[in-house]
């Protein structure tokens, strides 16, 4: 007898009999108990085999012995076992042996063991039918095999699992015909043990083919878990289906689809309904992205509904017994567990064409696919309601796909600065390139642009570039270059003074590694740096300078950054990025003027993007006065025509947009590209996406009228707690610690998945292990505009305190971020 799949099939697949019917009886077994042993496992991280041994063990022997096989195992415990008919035999005679010899082996080992609450009997219900069982088997390839077996007869007894377990047997009218005197009986649970056959003749195939003939039925990877099983966190994914004229074409659709999405198919099974089928996506091959597979496979599914009138899936995600189980005679793959019970439920109670989930599969997959609350439900083997949530959509990454979009719009304004900066390529002074446009206008994705654009050239010249960020909090003297300095070397403020300072110890010395020993001016300037540069970068732990000696200690610095800067661009083209330039505090500005000045004869830009002054501001747009002789230059960025800003929109659609989003990009954006993605995004997540019906979107969508006003509405569909930590975060700065943030929120334990969902969201990326920035200074201020002044002031309290407990006695590097927290916090 091969115990992994039944001898039965592997008998008509050696015989080339791919498709046939039997007359049988059918026997099937809903046993809870089984999902409830794995759970125990589950939670004591302890897997025994011998529980499940000990439960099937008998419970099978007693299906051979009556001439049976054992089909199928229920995802909610149990299994479904065949019992053909054979000339001159009455086989219901022998199921129903089989069945009561199973219940008294149920009732005795409920007993002995105590199972179930309070020792009560072990739950179990056992349901008997007759008629026709249809066999299928569809081979995909040379190594890779399914098998069904499904009719009428296994329909009925599938209806077993339905209502309370009452640990009794259940015939249909066709198995009780059949029966020999039962007319007599008054009711089918009057049979007793006296209907026990003794030593029935096995009615299972002659020839037992090898084991090397079931290797094709098995899931991939299944040979590679270990022994006893393994405990896994699985999302299953179960699809509910009515019956199909053809199983062959139905199992063959399942198959490719899933091999598209890396899911293990465990096989069509027999439901109630019509049939059923379960996939899993982390056993028992691994992946890291199995839950968003999971999830745009159960997408696929509803796509293309397999040309069938009804057609429901469950997901669920959480730990599971992975592995081989069963008993002596037959084992088969399987993942056990109450999310896999669970997720076979939800699907047969899911809406046709709706994709329903438990909470932890929402939770998992909330940053990457858009959800909706669907309702609350009761379910068979649950002591508590269960929350459903309705899977709708991949989430669409807007912000991100702009990016990949090129400069649409902006082709003359990117050849600009191109040429501007051609200079530093022949070895001269680009000097300063300002570009100059509102909040959103694509300063940023333009640059962006310009340097993606060098990265796809061929001669790939050597470029150093450094980014030099401002920030409108932070406004402390050079607080662009002590950014600007920090990227250079790779160094973090999460990272101690030790580090730190060895950090800028070995920069200078592979930089003077690097210049030639005759170069004496150069490298004497960077030896001459070290002290301004530590100091800079807040590595000595000097008193604050007496006002007579301000002065000369921003001269230090000045020196310091522009011999730095002298000695690399005497090596390669370097540009220096000062972005935001609107917050640039005076002395950076000073800075950018002396380092221009210093490298006036060598292949040095800088790259100075700046919003205008507001409306009504006195102030004047962000201008360097520089050197005679050193260039300059001003790309200004002008609202994006109409056609633009639809041409960035259209492939998101595939064709011509919806009339009223048409009309909100042309009018309400103002040829602002940000605003018109954000407005995008916003109609992307309404959740009417690809709606035919104008009349009713139209008069339901109207996003907010400015860029911040949108960007709060976005963030005000978060989840509350989500919310506040994107809230919490922006308190912090443009940047942020992980570490000083989870101190601030009021459930730590969640950050992990609200930073993921943040980066999937483009609300901000990851600079380090503990280090995350916003995307845009425009969302960043949206959020931190969003809490009302007294809350703001808590919450700078917070971020004080938190940065104390976190830097401890490091606190030199965050002293400007603590007084500004101290200051604000009124």
């Amino acid at each position: 007898m091969n115990p992994l799949v039944p001898d039965f099939i592997l008998e008509q697949d050696a015989e080339g009999q791919y498709a046939g019917a039997v007359d049988a009886a059918v026997l099937h077994v809903s046993l809870p108990a089984v999902v409830d042993l794995a759970e125990q496992m589950i939670a004591r991280q302890a897997i025994d085999p011998d529980a499940l041994r000990s439960l099937f063990d008998p419970l099978f022997e007693a299906v051979h012995q009556s001439g049976g096989f054992v089909a199928a195992f229920a995802p909610g415990g149990g299994f479904t076992a065949i019992f053909p008919d054979r000339p001159g035999r009455n086989v219901t005679r022998h199921a129903r042996s089989a069945a009561l010899a199973m219940r008294r082996s149920l009732l005795e080992l409920a007993a002995r063991r105590a199972l179930g609450a309070g020792g009560a009997q072990m739950p179990f219900r056992i349901g008997l039918a007759w008629g026709p069982v249809h066999w299928t088997i569809v081979r995909i390839a040379e190594d890779r095999a399914y098998y069904l077996l499904y009719g009428p007869a296994i329909e009925a007894c599938q209806a077993t699992d339905r209502g309370g377990d009452d640990s009794e047997l259940h015939l249909d009218r066709s198995f009780r015909e059949r029966l020999p005197a039962v007319g007599a009986r008054e009711s089918t649970v009057e049979l007793d043990d006296a209907d026990l056959l003794s030593g029935p003749p096995s009615l299972t195939v002659a020839s037992t083919p090898t084991d090397a003939d079931a290797e094709a039925f098995l899931p991939p990877g299944a040979g590679d878990l270990a022994p006893e099983g393994e405990i896994r966190e699985v999302t299953t994914v179960a699809v509910s289906l009515d019956r199909v004229a053809s199983p062959t074409e139905l199992i063959q659709q399942l198959h490719d689809i899933a091999a598209m999405y890396g899911a293990t198919f465990a096989g069509v099974h027999v439901t109630e309904r019509g049939f059923g089928a379960l996939f899993y996506f982390g056993a028992p091959v691994a992946h890291e992205s199995d839950h968003d597979r999971a999830l745009d496979f159960a997408l696929e599914l509803k796509s293309n509904g397999l040309g069938v009138q009804r057609l429901a899936v469950g997901i669920t995600r959480a730990r599971c017994l992975v592995g081989f189980f069963g008993a002596v005679g037959r084992r088969e793959f399987a993942c056990i567990g109450r999310a896999v019970h669970l997720a076979a439920q939800i699907a047969r109670k899911a809406a046709p064409s709706s994709i329903w989930a438990d909470e932890r599969a929402f939770l998992a997959g909330e940053a990457s696919h858009q959800w909706s609350t669907e309702n609350i439900f009761r379910f068979d083997g649950f002591d508590l309601p269960i929350l459903v949530y309705s899977l709708e959509r991949r989430r669409i990454a807007v912000q991100e796909e702009f990016y990949d979009l090129g400069p649409i719009g902006r082709e003359a304004e990117l050849e600009r600065l191109t040429r501007a900066l051609e200079p530093i390529f022949a070895g001269r002074s680009a000097g300063v390139v300002y570009i100059v446009g509102d909040a959103g206008i694509g300063k940023s994705y333009l640059v962006h642009s310009y340097r993606h654009q060098r990265a796809q050239l061929m001669d790939m010249r050597p470029l150093l570039w450094i980014e030099a960020r401002c920030d409108q909090t932070l406004r402390t003297p050079l607080y662009a270059f002590e950014f600007a300095l920090k990227e250079y070397l790779g160094i973090s403020s999460e990272i101690g003074q030790r580090a730190k300072q060895a950090g800028l110890d070995l920069a200078l010395q592979l930089l003077l590694e690097r210049l030639p020993e005759s170069w004496t001016e150069v490298r004497a300037g960077i030896e001459g740096s070290r002290e301004a540069l530590a100091r800079l970068l807040r590595l000595r732990d000097d008193e604050p300078a007496a006002a007579e000696a301000e002065a000369p200690r921003r001269d230090e610095a000045l020196a310091a950054l522009a011999a730095l800067l002298v000695a690399e661009s005497s090596l390669q083209p370097v540009v220096v990025h000062l972005d935001d330039a609107q917050w640039a505090d005076p002395t950076s500005l000073e800075a950018v003027r002396a380092i221009a000045a210093a490298c006036r004869d060598l292949p040095f830009a800088v790259i100075c993007s700046a919003r205008p002054p507001a409306p009504g501001d006195d102030g004047d747009a962000v201008r360097i006065p520089l050197d005679d002789g050193i260039p300059s230059e001003v790309i200004e960025l002008a609202p994006l025509p109409k056609e633009r800003l639809l041409a960035l929109a259209e492939p998101f659609f595939g064709g011509p947009l919806p009339t009223m989003l048409e009309s909100l990009l042309g009018q309400t954006a103002g040829g602002n590209p940000f605003f018109a993605q954000e407005i995008l995004a916003y109609w992307l997540e309404d959740g009417r996406y690809g709606s035919t019906h104008e009349g009713a979107r139209s008069s339901r969508f109207m996003p907010p009228r400015t860029v911040n006003s949108l960007l709060v509405a976005r963030l005000d569909r978060l989840e509350p707690r989500m919310r506040q930590t994107v809230i919490s975060a922006a308190v912090l700065g443009r940047e942020f610690d992980t570490r000083v943030l989870a101190r601030m929120i009021p459930d730590a334990s969640a950050l992990v998945d609200h930073l993921r969902f943040g980066e999937a969201q483009r609300l901000w990326s990851r600079m380090g292990e503990h280090r995350f920035e916003f995307c845009t200074v425009l969302i960043r201020d949206a959020a931190y505009g969003m809490q009302p002044k007294q809350a703001a002031e808590r919450q700078h309290r917070l971020a004080a305190e938190a940065i104390e407990a976190v830097y401890g006695d490091d606190l030199e590097d965050q002293r400007a971020a603590l007084d500004s927290h101290r200051r604000l916090a009124g």
